[in-house]
């Protein structure tokens, strides 16, 4: 060593070969993994956008099935007319078919070029691409229709369909899962009620709080009766209705009925016996007053709603409920009179 600085001796020198060396392979170590974590990256964003995608693909789902049936129902009675069935198949449902299909193809074609636009992606969908695509990738044969419940309906996108998200080295390829979605009816309008009862009563299908499924006397109809007061509860209850988001009274409350109609036998005005639909997508209610009594040319009518609109064709033997030695009047001031079925069925007494 002098005054200018350090000198290395060549033994020196080789000292240092082997830490370049090192720093040499970490830098491209980092580089390579710099790569690969890149790769996942765009991995990822590729994975989620397909995911995105079938997300996309049930919310389009389940606004376009509330949509349709509200249309449905406002079709049968803006018209004034039921949907015809010449066959087995349900033409109402047919109808409703195809206006999800309208209404979801066009949120997921936009859903999808928005998530091209914001990731950067090409989305391929039932073989198409959704950039190119303006008004169909789901078809009629990749969804079905089915209802399991009386309050609502399940559309079904069958599983199946081609997927493919691709970017570069980047892609996702594989088919859609099934997806199933609830489609509830609640608060839309019936157009049985409407239309069979010759426009003078309407009534919004909302679910009657007081069934108890499973118990041994579900419905609860009697649970409560004042005999001074002329109140049997939850009957009146029911009649009533109340307690709608609208609060709109007189418009009685809906009940699960394995002998009732289902909602597409409603937009069909199909009987109890030309119902296709299971009995568990069954459901009725109560005609309140007498709207139909110059139609029947009688009071001494059960008001079941579907007894009380196919009345006289089918006339089941008929009884009132008294209450204190008093005939049991609705809501509306008129003698509530009901079948003997139907008084068995819901436990009800014919005296109190």
């Amino acid at each position: 060593m002098d005054e200018e600085g350090y000198v290395f001796t060549p033994a020196t020198l080789l000292i240092f070969i082997p830490i370049i060396v090192i720093a040499i392979a970490y830098s491209g170590i980092l580089n390579e993994l710099n790569m690969v974590s890149n790769l996942a990256i765009g991995g990822d964003v590729t994975s989620t956008t397909a995911l995105n995608v079938f997300s996309a693909m049930e919310k389009g789902t389940r606004d376009a099935g509330r949509s349709a049936a509200f249309n449905t129902t406002r079709k049968v009675i803006d018209e004034k007319k039921f949907f015809i069935n010449t066959g087995p198949d349900s033409a109402s449902k047919e109808y409703i078919r195809g206006q999800i299909l309208i209404t979801m193809n066009d949120y997921i074609i936009q859903t999808c070029q928005d998530l091209e636009t914001e990731t950067g992606r090409e989305i391929y969908l039932n073989n198409e691409s959704v950039t190119n695509s303006t008004t169909q990738l789901i078809y009629a044969d990749d969804i079905s229709i089915s209802q399991e419940n009386p309050y609502g309906f399940y559309v079904t996108i069958n599983g199946g369909i081609p997927i493919r998200v691709t970017q570069k080295d980047q892609y996702y390829e594989g088919v859609t899962p099934d997806i199933k979605v609830p489609i509830s009816i609640q608060g839309l309008e019936d157009p049985y009620i409407w239309l069979n009862t010759q426009y003078l009563t309407s009534n919004l299908i909302f679910s009657y709080p007081e069934y108890d499924e499973g118990a041994i006397n579900p419905y609860n109809f009697d649970r409560d009766v004042v005999k001074n007061q002329k109140k049997i509860e939850f009957l009146g209850y029911c009649l009533n209705g109340t307690d709608n988001p609208s609060d709109i009274g007189l418009r009685p409350y809906y009940f699960p009925d394995p002998h009732g109609l289902s909602f597409f036998d409603r937009l069909e005005n199909r009987t109890n016996d030309t119902s296709t639909a299971t009995n568990n997508a069954k459901l009725s209610t109560f005609i309140i007053g007498d709207p139909l009594y110059n139609y029947h040319n009688t009071s001494y009518v059960s008001h079941l709603d579907h007894e009380y609109v196919t009345y006289p064709a089918y006339n089941p033997s008929v009884t009132t409920i008294t209450i204190g030695g008093s005939a049991y009047t609705d809501p509306s001031g008129y003698i509530f009179y009901i079948s003997n079925y139907y008084l068995n069925f819901f436990n009800l007494k014919s005296s109190y």
